[in-house]
């Protein structure tokens, strides 16, 4: 992505009927194109199977075809459709088919993405702060960059609980297995990220001034039904339900046990776990932010949904979520005397949630 060079030969991606992300770069000095220019490798090949001369003979032309179709096990060709695509909670299996990701190391190139996204909050009041005009803008823009944060965020998250398919025929040159589970380190790696970009305490943030000049534009009557004020902590709490919705999905709880099968090395027991010390364990001596309060209780009740849920989910993602809501309310027991007068009443409700989940059970 930062070689002019390949750039011009290939393009930014491998078919123009992709739905990439837009090659922004963090570092002045890797940016290059911003959009792809011209058809992909993948493209040229469909075309060529479709619309180059036949021959005379009927055999020779079956012999033809299947050369162009024997190069389908080369990287530059990969290819996935909607159909393959993970762009829902709990849809497909394969990361790499994806929308609003680029690379071959998308976990990578979104964490960079999510690092720009937050910089440019950082600036953002500056920029779109106009004389005579609303703040109509600043607030669209607003919502513009914490859409890309979540779509570089929904990108790293398909990696947890992934495996990558391979349609190849037996025997064919190039061709690997059916399915192979994303390597351990790499779901170890998006974990981490999510930990750092999404369930942080310090994620998702903007300057406290911006704040105050997220303001609608007044056309009519349209906050007849509404009010104006912006709705921040909503906003944060609905990014983070996105990353929860996969990682919590049945499909994708399943899969990390039925891929160990198969070599998988990432348990739905520690993927639980990895997520419970995410959004729990960074403020457990202390007093906790409110938008840590909304993801923490959201987190318990899906957990408590999880526990309750008598079709959807295998026995092996209960326990594991069984053994981490005790785990949660015995650190949060412990924890009740620490904090400000707000945390405490939040361990309490936590608590709460997990009680009434376990006797209903």
């Amino acid at each position: 992505l930062a070689d002019r060079s390949k750039i011009e030969k290939y393009g930014l991606i491998g078919s123009v009927m992709d739905y990439p992300a837009t090659n922004f770069r963090l570092d002045p000095a890797k940016q290059t194109n911003y959009f792809t220019d011209k058809p992909g490798p993948y493209d040229d090949w469909a075309i060529e199977y479709g619309y180059s001369v036949a021959t005379e003979s009927p055999a020779g032309e079956k012999e033809r075809l299947e050369r162009i179709l024997a190069r389908s096990t080369e990287p530059a060709l990969t290819f996935g459709n909607d159909a393959d695509d993970m762009r829902s909670p709990g849809k497909a299996i394969d990361p790499r088919v994806n929308v609003n990701d680029l690379s071959n190391d998308a976990i990578s190139y979104s964490i960079e993405r999510m690092q720009l996204s937050q910089k440019m909050l950082d600036s953002l009041k500056t920029k779109y702060t106009n004389k005579g005009k609303s703040y109509h803008e600043l607030k669209t823009a607003y919502f513009v960059i914490t859409s890309e944060y979540v779509n570089a965020a929904s990108a790293i998250s398909r990696y947890i609980g992934g495996v990558y398919v391979d349609r190849a025929m037996a025997g064919q040159q190039g061709a690997t297995q059916p399915y192979t589970p994303v390597k351990y380190e790499d779901q170890k790696k998006a974990m981490k990220a999510l930990s750092e970009h999404i369930f942080s305490a310090k994620a998702l943030g903007a300057p406290n001034t911006l704040y105050n000049y997220l303001q609608s534009q007044r056309r009519g009557f349209n906050f007849f039904t509404t009010t104006e004020d912006p709705k921040i902590h909503e906003r944060v709490e609905l990014i983070q339900e996105i990353m929860l919705d996969h990682l919590l999905h049945p499909n994708v709880m399943g899969r990390l046990t039925n891929s160990r099968l198969y070599g998988n090395k990432y348990s739905v027991n520690e993927m639980v776990t990895d997520l419970t010390d995410a959004i729990f364990k960074e403020d457990i001596n202390g007093s906790v932010n409110t938008f840590r309060q909304n993801l923490q209780i959201t987190y318990v009740t899906e957990l408590a949904n999880i526990v309750n849920d008598k079709n959807r989910y295998d026995n092996i993602s209960k326990s594991a979520v069984l053994a981490n809501m005790n785990s949660i309310m015995t650190q949060m027991k412990l924890a009740l005397t620490k904090g400000d007068a707000e945390t405490k009443a939040h361990r309490q409700h936590v608590i709460f949630i997990i009680e009434k989940a376990l006797d209903k059970e």
